[in-house]
């Protein structure tokens, strides 16, 4: 069961029915740490900008997690609440200079740190889920600091992973569109993120990259109608976000193709759907995201089929 601490608590939400839209609800995952500035950043900037009720949430590793907690003399439920409120004063410490973060809901918990913000997510009724992209080494990976992608398996919402170096919302965002409705959920809820002056850019990995083809045969009516269809996409996006779309039709293999783009480009956010969670996609996130994530310098979005407009 998860322990959670709560030094304050949130002002009930108001009836549906009395108000005139409902507040976006933000998870941020933190331990007050560097790798989350940036997610903190974001979260201050979206609650300034939308008035999104925010809840900074971090997660303490249960006991034992490290050999030196054997010789302790103390019981593993007083360490684990020692661990809690070491995190939870991390992050307090951490928000203090953020605009508007007094108003946001700080709490600590105890637990495995992907099944810890899912679950927590879910019975705080959050919208999205933000949190540091962290670091890409070898050692990072072994010890689990790829929360990011442990997230993602389990998500019902979308989540978003931020470098610790953004101070501003995305405004040249990348998003991989396959034409499925994850992908085209995952446009929409970049455009709700990004800066509203920003661009997007709608890009497609063509399956026959570097196929030579005839007019009129199978892959040239395929690239025809890949390219209608985006520009397809693009114009209903335009109208239904009001943001300014670009298309981009890219080449080779698909994670590839989008991670060169974005560095290329300059792009702040990478945005991709998600698939339904069945197992092996729960296991294995899918190659071309768990790629993303791992090899974007940028912020990465993964939004689930059933994502929100």
């Amino acid at each position: 069961m998860t322990a959670i601490a709560e030094p304050r608590t949130a002002a009930p939400l108001a009836p549906s029915a009395t108000r005139a839209r409902e507040r976006s609800r933000l998870l941020v995952a933190t331990a007050g740490e560097p790798d989350s500035r940036g997610a903190l950043r974001t979260a201050a900037a979206l609650t300034q900008r939308d008035d999104a009720e925010v809840m900074a949430l971090g997660v303490a590793m249960p006991f034992p997690n490290r050999l030196g907690s054997f010789a302790s003399m103390k019981s593993p439920v007083m360490i684990d609440d020692e661990r809690r409120c070491a995190v939870l004063s991390r992050i307090q410490r951490s928000t203090q200079r953020l605009p508007a973060a007094a108003e946001w809901t700080k709490q600590a918990a105890v637990g495995m740190p992907a099944e810890t913000i899912n679950e927590v997510a879910a019975s705080w009724r959050a919208s999205m889920i933000v949190l540091g992209i962290g670091r890409h080494t070898r050692l990072d990976r072994v010890f689990g600091s790829e929360t990011a992608v442990a997230v993602m398996r389990r998500a019902r919402i979308p989540v978003l992973a931020v470098p610790p170096s953004t101070r501003q919302l995305p405004r040249h965002v990348l998003v991989a569109m396959d034409f499925t409705g994850a992908s085209v959920a995952a446009a929409d809820v970049a455009a709700a993120v990004m800066d509203a002056t920003g661009v997007i850019t709608v890009a497609h990995v063509c399956a026959f990259g570097g196929v030579d083809y005839r007019e009129g045969d199978l892959v040239d009516i395929y690239r025809a109608g890949a390219r209608a269809k985006l520009d397809q996409t693009a114009r209903e996006l335009r109208a239904r976000t009001g943001r300014c779309v670009e298309t981009a039709m890219l080449e080779g293999a698909p994670a590839e193709a989008l991670l060169d783009y974005a560095r290329r480009e300059h792009c702040d956010l990478i945005a991709l759907g998600g698939h339904e969670q069945g197992l092996m996609d729960r296991i294995l996130l899918g190659s071309v995201r768990t790629a993303v994530v791992r090899g974007a310098r940028c912020g990465v979005l993964i939004a689930p089929p059933a994502a929100p407009r």
